[in-house]
């Protein structure tokens, strides 16, 4: 079939709804949830139904290294870069239902869809499932997409650490997903459609958000140090007192960030004192925090700012402190050229489309660092994500999927060559 006789629609969202509720039932959790942390019995169930179902599709499935799978449907060009479409089917402990496995399961739609239209593409499309996306049992997270990239190692078990003791190699080959060190599969685009895990879309009551990059993210470790006191017999203008300390510093930085920029995100996701004892003024506090933005610049103020504070709380409440930064991802700004293929698409279809940020890292931020990539998000009810009660309406699905077939087959009609 020629590119002018292409459906004005090409998928099915009541089959794509399906798909994705049978797959739920993988690690099913009783409030609606799912749990399939990576590598486990859960998650090569759900990796060995996605397999069979692109079989079924007439996919040829191949798995590398990092047990990463690639279910190809071939296009005209023999060599040609493939268009990559995927996400991943781990999920958290208290996952939800379209984390991730709605990006797989619309790529696999978006191939039954040009096989049922008859559509011959120039490029292979390929479905992608990247192996330990959440970063649960094992650390770092988005593990098979960095080792496609090249970030990791194949084979080395020291840089992927597990909080149970497994070991990330071991258990893809006692799932029977570790594949070829020598697969190479050169990539002509990659397309990721994601639930938006945040208010945004919703509030805005706009179905399709096109996705202009991923936040930078920027970790650090504070460390104050006061002394141990007595808790009854140590006047207040006498304590040097580190969780005061820590309290003050957390409001501060919360206000000298809204200052900088609304969309500067700071958490200080962990807090901890010592002694920790109910009647002794803590003589140490550690605070581990969390910033993002978009741009690297207004980072690297917020950490100033926090520096300087720290260096502060020596004379104002008397603890010295230190700051160390854990880790620094930089900015990751997708393919404009892409950006433009899915706000096309959407407008072809009607569907209003609004340009937005990513606050939370994806795949697509590994993959946006070898090749051109771009990330078409839907909305979340309520901004809840990471939960059982996680929800996209099924209207929602439909859109989402869709603009990303019709982009997909955009840049997969297009003559073999680079980008």
């Amino acid at each position: 079939m020629s590119a002018s006789a292409v459906p004005a629609r090409l998928t099915d969202g009541p089959r794509l709804w399906a798909d994705l509720m049978t797959m739920a039932g993988i690690g099913a959790l009783p409030a609606g949830g799912c749990c399939r942390l990576s590598l486990t019995d859960e998650d090569r169930q759900a990796r060995d139904l996605f397999a069979g179902w692109c079989r079924e599709a007439g996919c040829t499935v191949r798995v590398d290294a990092f047990g990463n799978m690639f279910a190809t449907r071939p296009g005209r060009a023999a060599g040609a870069g493939h268009v990559l479409v995927g996400s991943h089917l781990d999920t958290q402990p208290h996952g939800g239902r379209f984390d991730g496995v709605l990006g797989v399961l619309a790529g696999l739609e978006t191939v039954r869809a040009l096989n049922a239209a008859g559509i011959e593409t120039e490029r292979p499309v390929t479905v992608v499932n990247w192996t330990n996306e959440e970063g649960v049992r094992f650390q770092p997270g988005l593990t098979g997409s960095a080792g496609f990239v090249g970030a990791l190692t194949a084979g080395d078990e020291a840089a992927i650490t597990a909080a149970d003791g497994a070991r990330f190699f071991e258990d893809l080959h006692r799932t029977g997903y570790a594949g070829s060190a020598a697969l190479q599969i050169p990539v002509a685009g990659y397309y990721e459609l994601h639930i938006e895990q945040g208010p945004v879309l919703e509030q805005a009551g706009i179905a399709v958000g096109v996705v202009e990059g991923v936040q930078g993210v920027r970790w650090l470790a504070v460390t104050l140090t006061g002394e141990d006191r007595h808790a009854g017999t140590t006047p207040a203008g006498e304590r040097r007192d580190a969780f005061m300390a820590a309290a003050r510093l957390a409001l501060d930085m919360r206000t000298a960030a809204a200052l900088l920029s609304p969309d500067l995100r700071i958490t200080f996701g962990r807090v901890t004192v010592e002694p920790n004892s109910t009647n002794t003024v803590p003589g140490r506090a550690t605070l581990a925090i969390d910033l993002r933005h978009s741009q690297t610049a207004l980072l690297d103020r917020m950490e100033g700012e926090i520096r300087a504070a720290v260096a502060g709380l020596a004379g104002s409440e008397g603890v010295g402190g230190t700051v160390a930064r854990l880790m620094d991802v930089a900015p990751v700004h997708f393919d404009a050229r892409m950006q433009a293929i899915i706000a096309s698409a959407a407008e072809r279809l009607g569907i209003r489309t609004l340009r937005l940020p990513s606050g939370a890292m994806h795949d697509a931020s590994n993959l946006a660092t070898v090749a051109p990539a771009a990330m078409i998000f839907v909305p979340s009810r309520g901004g809840i994500s990471h939960n059982e009660s996680e929800w996209t309406e099924p209207q929602h699905v439909t859109e989402g999927c869709e603009v990303l077939a019709q982009a997909v087959l955009h840049h997969a009609l297009q003559p073999a060559g680079p980008w």
